[in-house]
């Protein structure tokens, strides 16, 4: 899948799981073993590529995003190389 086809996953406390077709995806441009990751006022991006202002780490399907902490339900974009992240649904303060 590419484009614009969000798919939709649960999270609690800014902790969710890339769905396996995403992350097998994204694992198909890692070539180092990690991805950058750039933090937006309302959106995370996952890159296979270096990203201005983004940090480094070892592609897992896990991801724990402070951002998100108050998220039930995020929708993530498979853009090929990358995957943007982005709350739809937030718990009740």
């Amino acid at each position: 899948m590419s484009g614009n086809e969000p798919f939709y996953v649960v999270c609690h406390n800014g902790v969710f799981i890339l769905p396996e077709r995403i992350f097998r995806a994204l694992s198909t441009f890692v070539s180092n073993g990690c991805v950058y990751l750039r933090q937006d006022v309302d959106t995370l991006t996952i890159s296979a590529t270096r990203l201005t202002d983004g940090h480094r780490r070892q592609l897992s399907a896990r991801f724990r995003a402070p951002m998100f902490r108050n998220a039930r339900k995020l929708a993530i974009v498979d853009l090929n190389d990358s995957v943007q992240v982005m709350a739809v649904s937030s718990a009740a303060k």
